[in-house]
Protein backbone atom coordinates (compact mmCIF):
# COMPACT_ATOMS: atom_id res chain seq x y z
CA UNK A 1 0.00 0.00 0.00
CA UNK A 2 1.30 3.43 -0.99
CA UNK A 3 0.32 6.60 0.84
CA UNK A 4 -0.03 9.83 -1.09
CA UNK A 5 -0.33 13.13 0.75
CA UNK A 6 -2.36 16.07 -0.53
CA UNK A 7 -2.27 19.45 1.17
CA UNK A 8 -3.70 22.89 0.47
CA UNK A 9 -2.38 25.89 2.37
CA UNK A 10 -1.93 29.57 1.53
CA UNK A 11 1.67 29.14 2.70
CA UNK A 12 3.22 26.91 0.02
CA UNK A 13 6.15 25.96 2.25
CA UNK A 14 3.69 24.70 4.87
CA UNK A 15 1.75 22.87 2.19
CA UNK A 16 4.92 21.04 1.13
CA UNK A 17 5.73 20.16 4.73
CA UNK A 18 2.26 18.80 5.40
CA UNK A 19 2.02 16.83 2.14
CA UNK A 20 5.37 15.14 2.82
CA UNK A 21 4.31 14.41 6.41
CA UNK A 22 0.98 12.94 5.26
CA UNK A 23 2.84 10.71 2.78
CA UNK A 24 4.99 9.28 5.57
CA UNK A 25 8.09 11.45 5.19
CA UNK A 26 11.03 11.32 2.84
CA UNK A 27 12.94 8.57 4.60
CA UNK A 28 16.36 9.82 3.49
CA UNK A 29 19.24 8.11 5.30
CA UNK A 30 21.49 10.41 7.29
CA UNK A 31 24.67 11.30 5.41
CA UNK A 32 23.16 10.75 1.96
CA UNK A 33 23.76 12.77 -1.18
CA UNK A 34 20.37 14.11 -2.23
CA UNK A 35 19.49 15.38 -5.70
CA UNK A 36 16.43 17.59 -6.18
CA UNK A 37 15.16 18.04 -9.74
CA UNK A 38 12.70 20.89 -10.39
CA UNK A 39 10.80 21.21 -13.67
CA UNK A 40 12.53 23.90 -15.75
CA UNK A 41 12.10 22.72 -19.34
CA UNK A 42 11.47 26.30 -20.49
CA UNK A 43 11.62 29.76 -18.93
CA UNK A 44 7.82 29.98 -18.73
CA UNK A 45 6.53 30.93 -15.29
CA UNK A 46 4.48 28.44 -13.21
CA UNK A 47 2.76 26.25 -14.18
CA UNK A 48 5.14 26.25 -17.13
CA UNK A 49 7.76 25.35 -14.52
CA UNK A 50 8.04 24.45 -10.83
CA UNK A 51 7.03 27.13 -8.32
CA UNK A 52 10.25 28.26 -6.54
CA UNK A 53 8.44 27.92 -3.20
CA UNK A 54 7.99 24.20 -3.91
CA UNK A 55 11.74 23.92 -4.42
CA UNK A 56 12.42 25.78 -1.18
CA UNK A 57 10.04 23.49 0.68
CA UNK A 58 11.65 20.35 -0.77
CA UNK A 59 15.11 21.56 0.27
CA UNK A 60 13.89 22.29 3.77
CA UNK A 61 12.30 18.85 4.11
CA UNK A 62 15.42 17.12 2.78
CA UNK A 63 17.64 19.02 5.21
CA UNK A 64 15.63 17.67 8.17
CA UNK A 65 17.05 14.22 7.32
CA UNK A 66 20.67 15.39 7.85
CA UNK A 67 22.04 14.56 4.41
CA UNK A 68 25.71 15.07 3.67
CA UNK A 69 24.95 17.06 0.52
CA UNK A 70 21.94 18.58 -1.26
CA UNK A 71 22.26 19.21 -4.99
CA UNK A 72 19.75 20.90 -7.30
CA UNK A 73 20.09 19.97 -10.97
CA UNK A 74 18.04 20.06 -14.16
CA UNK A 75 18.24 20.20 -17.97
CA UNK A 76 16.03 22.49 -20.02
CA UNK A 77 14.93 21.78 -23.58
CA UNK A 78 17.75 21.30 -26.07
CA UNK A 79 17.73 24.80 -27.55
CA UNK A 80 17.92 26.60 -24.17
CA UNK A 81 20.68 27.32 -21.68
CA UNK A 82 19.59 25.65 -18.44
CA UNK A 83 21.36 28.05 -16.08
CA UNK A 84 19.70 31.00 -17.81
CA UNK A 85 16.31 29.30 -17.50
CA UNK A 86 16.79 28.48 -13.81
CA UNK A 87 17.82 32.07 -13.08
CA UNK A 88 14.93 33.60 -15.05
CA UNK A 89 12.48 31.41 -13.15
CA UNK A 90 13.97 32.22 -9.75
CA UNK A 91 14.77 28.56 -9.12
CA UNK A 92 18.54 29.18 -9.04
CA UNK A 93 18.03 32.01 -6.53
CA UNK A 94 15.68 29.86 -4.43
CA UNK A 95 18.28 27.09 -4.23
CA UNK A 96 20.98 29.59 -3.26
CA UNK A 97 18.74 31.16 -0.61
CA UNK A 98 18.21 27.73 0.96
CA UNK A 99 21.98 27.10 1.02
CA UNK A 100 22.22 23.99 -1.15
CA UNK A 101 25.69 22.57 -1.62
CA UNK A 102 25.65 22.63 -5.43
CA UNK A 103 23.52 23.76 -8.34
CA UNK A 104 24.31 21.73 -11.45
CA UNK A 105 23.07 21.60 -15.01
CA UNK A 106 22.98 18.42 -17.08
CA UNK A 107 23.69 20.23 -20.37
CA UNK A 108 27.37 19.35 -20.79
CA UNK A 109 27.87 16.53 -18.30
CA UNK A 110 29.64 13.32 -19.32
CA UNK A 111 27.00 10.72 -20.13
CA UNK A 112 26.63 6.96 -20.21
CA UNK A 113 24.60 5.05 -22.78
CA UNK A 114 21.65 3.12 -21.36
CA UNK A 115 19.50 0.45 -23.02
CA UNK A 116 17.69 -1.13 -20.06
CA UNK A 117 15.67 -4.32 -20.40
CA UNK A 118 12.12 -3.32 -21.18
CA UNK A 119 13.02 -0.14 -23.09
CA UNK A 120 11.69 -1.57 -26.35
CA UNK A 121 10.37 1.81 -27.52
CA UNK A 122 13.91 3.27 -27.42
CA UNK A 123 15.66 1.36 -30.24
CA UNK A 124 18.78 3.48 -29.82
CA UNK A 125 18.63 3.63 -26.02
CA UNK A 126 19.36 6.93 -24.30
CA UNK A 127 22.19 8.75 -22.57
CA UNK A 128 22.14 9.86 -18.91
CA UNK A 129 24.64 11.83 -16.81
CA UNK A 130 27.26 9.62 -15.16
CA UNK A 131 26.90 11.90 -12.14
CA UNK A 132 23.60 10.19 -11.28
CA UNK A 133 25.42 7.05 -10.15
CA UNK A 134 26.91 9.03 -7.24
CA UNK A 135 23.53 10.16 -5.87
CA UNK A 136 21.84 8.28 -3.02
CA UNK A 137 18.35 9.79 -3.16
CA UNK A 138 16.41 11.77 -5.76
CA UNK A 139 13.41 14.04 -5.28
CA UNK A 140 11.52 15.14 -8.40
CA UNK A 141 9.34 18.25 -8.43
CA UNK A 142 6.98 17.80 -11.40
CA UNK A 143 4.09 20.12 -12.23
CA UNK A 144 0.59 18.65 -12.64
CA UNK A 145 -0.55 19.76 -16.11
CA UNK A 146 -1.58 18.78 -19.59
CA UNK A 147 0.84 18.45 -22.51
CA UNK A 148 -0.04 19.08 -26.13
CA UNK A 149 1.39 15.79 -27.46
CA UNK A 150 2.07 13.60 -24.43
CA UNK A 151 -1.48 14.31 -23.07
CA UNK A 152 -0.06 15.05 -19.61
CA UNK A 153 3.28 15.69 -17.95
CA UNK A 154 3.82 14.69 -14.32
CA UNK A 155 6.19 12.38 -12.45
CA UNK A 156 6.83 9.88 -15.23
CA UNK A 157 7.58 12.52 -17.85
CA UNK A 158 9.81 14.49 -15.48
CA UNK A 159 12.36 11.72 -16.08
CA UNK A 160 12.91 12.95 -19.63
CA UNK A 161 15.01 15.77 -18.13
CA UNK A 162 17.89 13.35 -17.50
CA UNK A 163 18.10 12.35 -21.17
CA UNK A 164 20.35 14.03 -23.73
CA UNK A 165 19.28 16.35 -26.53
CA UNK A 166 19.88 13.61 -29.11
CA UNK A 167 17.50 11.34 -27.17
CA UNK A 168 14.71 13.89 -27.10
CA UNK A 169 14.79 14.05 -30.87
CA UNK A 170 13.60 10.42 -30.83
CA UNK A 171 10.39 11.43 -29.05
CA UNK A 172 7.43 11.25 -31.45
CA UNK A 173 5.86 14.72 -31.20
CA UNK A 174 2.75 14.83 -33.36
CA UNK A 175 -0.83 13.70 -33.62
CA UNK A 176 -1.80 10.06 -32.99
CA UNK A 177 1.58 9.25 -31.42
CA UNK A 178 0.43 9.28 -27.79
CA UNK A 179 0.84 5.52 -27.25
CA UNK A 180 4.46 5.44 -28.46
CA UNK A 181 5.20 8.69 -26.64
CA UNK A 182 3.65 7.32 -23.45
CA UNK A 183 5.65 4.10 -23.72
CA UNK A 184 8.91 5.99 -24.18
CA UNK A 185 8.16 8.23 -21.20
CA UNK A 186 7.46 5.26 -18.95
CA UNK A 187 10.53 3.33 -20.16
CA UNK A 188 12.85 6.25 -19.39
CA UNK A 189 12.05 5.54 -15.74
CA UNK A 190 13.84 2.19 -15.84
CA UNK A 191 17.08 3.87 -14.71
CA UNK A 192 17.73 6.34 -11.87
CA UNK A 193 14.02 6.71 -11.12
CA UNK A 194 13.35 9.30 -8.36
CA UNK A 195 12.73 8.06 -4.84
CA UNK A 196 10.11 10.68 -4.02
CA UNK A 197 7.82 13.11 -5.81
CA UNK A 198 6.63 16.47 -4.53
CA UNK A 199 4.23 17.53 -7.24
CA UNK A 200 3.24 21.12 -7.83
CA UNK A 201 -0.48 21.66 -8.34
CA UNK A 202 -0.49 25.18 -6.96
CA UNK A 203 -1.21 26.18 -10.57
CA UNK A 204 -2.09 23.80 -13.42
CA UNK A 205 -2.73 23.86 -17.13
CA UNK A 206 -5.90 21.90 -17.91
CA UNK A 207 -5.57 22.36 -21.69
CA UNK A 208 -2.51 22.99 -23.81
CA UNK A 209 0.78 22.78 -21.96
CA UNK A 210 3.51 22.33 -21.10
CA UNK A 211 4.36 26.04 -21.48
CA UNK A 212 1.03 27.73 -22.28
CA UNK A 213 -2.56 26.70 -21.71
CA UNK A 214 -5.80 27.15 -19.80
CA UNK A 215 -4.91 28.03 -16.22
CA UNK A 216 -6.45 26.75 -13.00
CA UNK A 217 -5.14 27.40 -9.49
CA UNK A 218 -6.07 24.51 -7.17
CA UNK A 219 -3.33 25.47 -4.67
CA UNK A 220 -2.48 21.84 -3.91
CA UNK A 221 0.78 19.97 -3.27
CA UNK A 222 0.98 16.18 -3.78
CA UNK A 223 3.64 13.98 -2.20
CA UNK A 224 4.38 10.30 -2.79
CA UNK A 225 7.19 7.78 -3.11
CA UNK A 226 5.37 6.02 -5.97
CA UNK A 227 5.33 7.51 -9.46
CA UNK A 228 2.21 5.68 -10.62
CA UNK A 229 0.30 6.78 -7.52
CA UNK A 230 1.56 10.32 -8.05
CA UNK A 231 0.47 10.50 -11.68
CA UNK A 232 -2.89 8.77 -11.32
CA UNK A 233 -3.90 11.05 -8.45
CA UNK A 234 -2.62 14.01 -10.47
CA UNK A 235 -4.81 12.93 -13.39
CA UNK A 236 -7.77 12.50 -11.04
CA UNK A 237 -7.21 16.05 -9.82
CA UNK A 238 -7.15 17.39 -13.39
CA UNK A 239 -10.50 15.72 -13.99
CA UNK A 240 -12.04 17.68 -11.12
CA UNK A 241 -10.87 20.89 -12.82
CA UNK A 242 -12.27 20.00 -16.25
CA UNK A 243 -9.58 19.02 -18.71
CA UNK A 244 -8.94 17.67 -22.21
CA UNK A 245 -11.12 14.81 -23.54
CA UNK A 246 -8.19 12.36 -23.64
CA UNK A 247 -8.04 12.66 -19.84
CA UNK A 248 -11.60 13.63 -18.93
CA UNK A 249 -13.30 10.85 -20.86
CA UNK A 250 -11.02 7.94 -19.96
CA UNK A 251 -9.88 6.02 -16.89
CA UNK A 252 -6.61 7.25 -15.44
CA UNK A 253 -5.39 3.65 -15.77
CA UNK A 254 -6.02 3.67 -19.53
CA UNK A 255 -3.43 6.39 -20.21
CA UNK A 256 -0.48 5.01 -22.24
CA UNK A 257 2.11 6.34 -19.77
CA UNK A 258 0.33 4.68 -16.85
CA UNK A 259 -0.39 1.40 -18.65
CA UNK A 260 3.25 0.97 -19.66
CA UNK A 261 4.51 1.98 -16.21
CA UNK A 262 2.28 -0.68 -14.63
CA UNK A 263 3.49 -3.30 -17.14
CA UNK A 264 7.09 -2.46 -16.23
CA UNK A 265 6.44 -2.67 -12.49
CA UNK A 266 7.43 0.94 -11.91
CA UNK A 267 4.82 1.45 -9.19
CA UNK A 268 1.43 0.37 -7.94
CA UNK A 269 -0.88 -1.65 -10.17
CA UNK A 270 -4.31 -0.30 -9.20
CA UNK A 271 -6.33 2.12 -7.08
CA UNK A 272 -6.74 -0.49 -4.33
CA UNK A 273 -3.04 -0.01 -3.56
CA UNK A 274 -3.41 3.74 -2.92
CA UNK A 275 -4.20 5.33 0.42
CA UNK A 276 -4.82 9.07 0.10
CA UNK A 277 -4.34 11.30 3.14
CA UNK A 278 -5.41 14.89 2.67
CA UNK A 279 -5.69 18.19 4.49
CA UNK A 280 -8.06 20.99 3.45
CA UNK A 281 -8.93 19.27 0.17
CA UNK A 282 -12.69 19.82 -0.05
CA UNK A 283 -12.90 17.98 -3.37
CA UNK A 284 -11.14 14.85 -2.09
CA UNK A 285 -14.23 12.70 -2.67
CA UNK A 286 -14.35 13.68 -6.32
CA UNK A 287 -10.62 13.08 -6.71
CA UNK A 288 -10.97 9.59 -5.24
CA UNK A 289 -13.95 8.84 -7.51
CA UNK A 290 -11.82 9.83 -10.51
CA UNK A 291 -9.24 7.15 -9.63
CA UNK A 292 -11.52 4.51 -11.14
Amino acid sequence: MVVIGLSRNKDTLESVRLAVELAGGLGIKEGSTVLIRPNANTADLPPGSTNPEILKGAIQEARKCNPEKIIVAEKSMTTLDTEMVLRKLGLWQAAEAEGVDEILIFDHMKRSHMKPDGASSWPEGFYVPEFLSSVDYVIALPVIKTHWTATFTMGLKSQISITAGRDRRQLPHGQHKDVLFGNMIAESNLVYRPDFYISDATKCFVTGGPDLGTLREPGIVLASSDVVANDTVGLALLKTLGTVPKIQEHSVWAQPQIKRAVELGLGIRGKEEITVKSLRIDEIGEILANLA
